[in-house]
Formats: C-alpha cells, sequence, structure tokens
C-alpha cells in the first residue's frame, strides 16, 4: 500500500514551503480539542478550574518551565538537549491548559533541527503540528517529508499519522485500500486499537463498538489504571489509551474514580508524571495523565 500525502493547503504552497494560516489550528485531531471547540471556552476554563481541584497546576507548570531550553524545545531532563517529542508533548500539554507557548523559541529550536534524523511517520506528525498550531512557516525539508512514499513503514502508523496531518492540514482523507489490518484482533493492545478505532471512525466503516468497549474496560486493574490488555500490568500510556477510545466510542471506565486516582498517584514532587506509581516523570507521561484527567471530567459530565 502506498502512502504519499497530498500536501497542498489551498494553494498557500510557495517556493520556499508552506505558508498556513493560523486560523487552520482548528482542525487539530485531538479528541479533546475537538470536543472544547464544540462547547466553547467557557467550558474549557470550567474544566481547568476542575483539575486545579485535584492537582497542583502550577506545578505541572513549572515542571515544563524546568525542561524548557533558553535557545528553544523541552527535554524530559533539565541538563538534556531538546527533542522532537518532549517539545511536542510540553507544548500540547501548555495548549490544554491555556498557557502561553514561547513561540519565538520554539521557532528556534524548529529551525535548528537535523532534518537527517527525521523520517518516522510519527516524528513527521509531531513536526507538522508545531509549526502548524504556532502558525510557524514550514521548511522545504518538512514537505519534502511529507511527499515522500511511506509505504515501507508498517502500515497501521503510516495510515495513522498519514490521516491525522490530513486532518490537520483540512485535507480530504485518502481511502483505504484495504480493511483487515485496521480491525480488532484477539489479545488487542491498547495503544494499537486506540489508532484502529480512530481510522475506523474517520473513514466512516461500521464495527462492534461494544466489543472493543468491552475489551477495553476489562484491561482496567484493580489499582484503576489500565494494561495493554486485560490481566496485564497498568501503565500511564495504556490508561490514556484507553480513556480516548471509551470516550471516542461514548462510554466510560467501569471504575471512573479508581482511574483519576491511579492517574494522580503517579504524580511526582517535582510536578511531572510517571508512566506508573513511584516512577520517574516524563514530559510524555504528563500529556497524558493532562489528557486522561480531562477526559474523565467530560465523562462525569456527561459529554462522553
Amino acid at each position: 500500500m502506498k502512502f504519499a500525502l497530498n500536501v497542498s493547503v489551498r494553494g498557500l504552497i510557495t517556493s520556499t514551503g508552506y505558508s498556513v494560516e493560523v486560523f487552520f489550528w482548528n482542525h487539530n485531531y485531538s479528541e479533546i480539542d475537538r470536543r472544547r471547540m464544540n462547547k466553547g471556552s467557557h467550558v474549557l476554563k470550567k474544566e481547568i478550574g476542575k483539575l486545579s481541584h485535584l492537582l497542583e497546576l502550577s506545578k505541572v507548570i513549572q515542571y515544563l518551565k524546568d525542561r524548557e531550553k533558553k535557545e528553544g524545545g523541552f527535554s524530559f531532563a533539565p541538563e538534556l538537549y531538546p527533542d522532537i517529542e518532549d517539545t511536542y508533548y510540553a507544548v500540547r500539554i501548555l495548549q490544554f491548559l491555556d498557557v502561553d507557548v514561547d513561540r519565538n523559541n520554539t521557532a528556534n529550536y524548529l529551525k535548528n533541527i537535523n532534518w537527517k534524523e527525521v523520517g518516522f511517520p510519527r516524528a513527521i506528525y509531531m513536526l507538522v503540528y508545531l509549526h502548524f498550531s504556532l502558525n510557524i512557516k514550514f521548511p522545504p525539508s518538512l514537505t519534502g517529508l511529507l511527499r515522500k512514499d511511506w509505504s515501507r513503514f508498517q502500515i497501521l502508523n503510516a495510515r495513522y499519522f498519514s490521516d491525522e496531518i490530513q486532518k490537520l492540514l483540512d485535507q480530504p482523507l485518502k481511502p483505504l485500500n484495504t480493511l483487515p489490518p485496521f480491525q480488532f484482533q484477539t489479545h488487542e493492545n491498547l495503544q494499537n486499537l486506540r489508532k484502529k478505532v480512530a481510522i475506523l471512525l474517520d473513514h466512516d466503516i461500521n464495527f462492534d463498538r461494544q466489543q472493543i468497549i468491552r475489551w477495553v474496560q476489562l484491561s482496567q486493574n484493580g489499582d484503576g489504571g489500565f494494561g495493554f490488555y486485560p490481566e496485564t500490568t497498568s501503565y500511564m500510556e495504556n490508561t490514556y489509551c484507553a480513556l480516548e477510545i471509551l470516550s471516542k466510542l461514548g462510554s466510560s471506565p467501569g471504575q471512573i474514580d479508581l482511574a483519576r486516582k491511579y492517574i494522580l498517584g503517579c504524580q511526582t514532587k517535582d510536578g511531572g508524571f510517571g508512566r506508573a506509581p513511584i516512577s520517574f516523570p516524563f514530559i510524555e507521561s504528563t500529556f497524558h495523565a493532562v489528557s486522561g484527567l480531562l477526559l474523565l471530567e467530560e465523562m462525569e459530565g456527561g459529554d462522553a
């Protein structure tokens, strides 16, 4: 299967790359972002207010600021160099919490990326998001990566991130040429299942939603977190994936309070969150935690 992205954006492509208008930000893929755009900014502030009663948001923000570099970008430890993944997740968290992002610093970091080390769909999507959401001009190196054939990559990742980029740029999705790789399989892990559910929903393909809801709910453990699949150890990334799937399918965990307790129990004294209780914090895990808590608030509010 061939994945080559259609990257013309309403005629805004230029000889030096994209000139992207900031209003395209409204097409971000996230389930949380979609719901907020539909419900309004006052609901966003209400959700953030609820979170402030559960944890000290100032500690989360300070955790991120301590990992922001003077030259731009973020790293998971203050003494390390910035990287694409941590910068992406840090920016997403700050945007969720309605905190200003230093656009100039981030633009400086992106300008100095070694593009020879960028190649996988996930990293390409993150770079598209950062340039796009902060209204930073697309460099030729990035547009070149978007035009490349992604068929050499694992099919699920290639299709998922291809779709996410198309949605972000307000472009129509390319039709699926085959269905089996995106169907639910026995002992499906939640991280793959999250991508499959997104693809099936985005392409309006019928599937047994209740079967998937039951599978996800069975993956919740006694500690409130979710394993990779039923009867496996809880981790933050699995918990986030489970909540995202259930939210998209209009459902919720069997034990919402326990899920919230598990997430809150993963916060460290530095303000960030680890993959599990009593573990080292990561910016990615912190993104999963904040996203998960927001999804739980929406579910309890009857909006899931």
